[in-house]
């Protein structure tokens, strides 16, 4: 009979150890899909962070692109001669005595035909 009395407390250990595997296997579990959720969190956020950059990168190249241009701007017309020549060319200011004539452009005859 030592059989049978030494078998129904080995089945009786086991049920005790399971529900402690099981316990800390579905723990494991949750904990696995938590880190899974969180990295691919962190992975779709570097991602359009990643394209926020690019595209403020870009707008940051045209600022500086104008930045120069005006910058080019601003020292021609700290200039006195340049400033006269402007002014004659763009807004039409004539000297005492003097006749403005416009002339078509080249562009506008194309345009016409």
């Amino acid at each position: 009979m030592t059989k049978n009395e030494s078998a129904p407390k080995q089945n009786v250990s086991k049920k005790k150890k399971r529900p402690i595997k099981t316990f800390f296997s579905i723990l494991f579990i949750f904990i696995a899909c938590f880190l899974i959720y969180s990295s691919a969190h962190d992975v779709l956020m570097t991602v359009k962070l990643k394209k926020e950059i690019s595209s403020h990168q870009e707008i940051v190249d045209e600022l500086e692109s104008e930045k120069s241009s005006l910058t080019k701007e601003k020292k021609n017309l700290e200039n006195p001669e340049y400033v006269k020549r402007f002014v004659r060319g763009k807004y039409l200011v004539s000297k005492p005595g003097e006749q403005v004539f416009i002339l078509p452009s080249k562009n506008a005859a194309a345009d016409e035909e």
